[in-house]
């Protein structure tokens, strides 16, 4: 598997007692190691994770040692991410927002 290392930082974080994290964290970890392993890109993966964090009002410093080290780790892979990648992220961002902003176009 060529996402091993994000993988194993998923797989330490879901290890990790979250009780004091909403329940739906721990799902979203497990359904993304899943993706992970049927073949999803890994920057897909590491931005639904993110994705997971700001929908969960998560602030990393709440969270337990593995799950920072996982947090730090897709933090570095989406700083770096190439333009076309963060443009087309933006992009499709944009045209969910602009639907449900002003309804079908239709």
């Amino acid at each position: 598997m060529e996402n091993s290392q994000l993988f194993d930082l998923i797989d330490a974080s879901y290890k990790e007692d979250l009780s004091n994290q909403p329940q739906e964290y721990k799902k979203d970890l497990f359904k993304s190691a899943q993706r992970l392993l049927n073949g999803t890109d890994e920057i897909d993966v590491c931005v639904e994770i993110y994705k997971n964090y700001h929908d969960n009002f998560i602030a990393p410093m709440s969270l337990p040692t593995a799950n920072r080290t996982l947090y730090s780790y897709i933090k570095g892979k989406l700083k770096t991410m190439d333009r076309k990648r963060l443009r087309d992220l933006n992009l499709g961002y944009g045209l969910i927002a602009t639907h449900i902003t002003f309804g079908s176009l239709n």
